[in-house]
């Protein structure tokens, strides 16, 4: 696997549980926090990792990690102080939290499109997010306003038999709406009513990926946010949105064409032998 879809790992889990510790009021060491050295993700790239600073999109994945703490800092000094409220706030889709998060996972995957074609050049590509959506049968992507209530939300979902919507607000694209992000809005903010406006129960970890961005990174992606849906965005405008389910037909349709590609192979150079055997 390439090694910067290990990173993008290793900053989903760390961010996780930050949150994880914010929910449940356990108080987080600032500096530490706010230190973009000591995370196992800048362990790595200010040790290891460093050798591979030839990359163009390093030095801009470098300046984004260090963006990210210093907003995660200003997240936990709001939950150390018991401004929950405040903490949270921050903690939105929109917020500078998940805009960093998600600015610094692009520019890690982007070091990691730029490092695979350093070393594979000329080397069959294992499958872009362009290959999902040509072979899917609808490519028709479901959107609500944020202003629209959740009730309306689920009722379009069941209508239509899917799992997610995108949202809009002002005409640009907002996050997504989902089941499992808003049961788990559900639990964690009390909700008990369905008029509340879909863009405060949007999945606050929504990350858009590009139609060249690679299966193995969106797999990545969706194990490490366990997210079942990418939107796909190109140009600055939503061309499609891909499911988990998408993902591993195209993983298991490469196998399928690789182990049919062996067959012939072995057929072709062994096919005298064999049946002699």
């Amino acid at each position: 696997m390439n090694i910067f879809n290990n990173a993008i790992e290793a900053h989903a889990q760390w961010k996780l549980t930050l949150k994880k510790h914010i929910d449940e009021g356990i108080l987080q060491d600032i500096k530490e926090v706010g230190n973009c050295h000591v995370c196992e993700l800048g362990r790595w790239i200010y040790g290891e990792g460093s050798r591979f600073n030839r990359l163009p999109s390093f030095e801009e994945m470098c300046v984004t990690h260090e963006r990210f703490h210093r907003f995660a800092a200003e997240v936990v000094y709001y939950s150390n102080a018991g401004d929950k409220a405040k903490a949270s706030s921050l903690l939105k889709q929109e917020g500078n939290f998940c805009q960093s998060s998600a600015q610094l996972v692009k520019a890690l995957m982007e070091c990691g499109k730029e490092l695979a074609d350093s070393v594979v050049k000329g080397t069959k590509s294992t499958g872009k997010v362009r290959d999902i959506l040509k072979c899917k049968a609808n490519n028709n992507v479901f959107s609500i306003e944020g202003t629209a209530s959740v009730c309306d939300a689920i009722k379009m979902m069941v209508d239509h038999n899917i799992g997610c919507l995108a949202v809009y607000n002002n005409g640009n694209v907002a996050g997504i709406f989902t089941e499992r992000g808003y049961l788990q809005n559900l639990v964690r903010r009390a909700v008990t009513t369905l008029e509340i406006p879909v863009s405060g129960m949007m999945d606050a970890d929504t990350i858009y990926v590009d139609p060249e961005d690679s299966v193995e990174q969106c797999m990545v992606l969706m194990t490490s946010t366990h997210t079942r849906h990418l939107p796909v965005m190109q140009h600055g405008k939503l061309t499609g949105m891909i499911s988990i389910g998408d993902v591993i037909k195209r993983v298991v349709s490469d196998d399928d064409y690789k182990v049919s590609q062996l067959e012939d192979y072995v057929h072709s150079h062994y096919g005298a032998e064999m049946s002699n055997v």
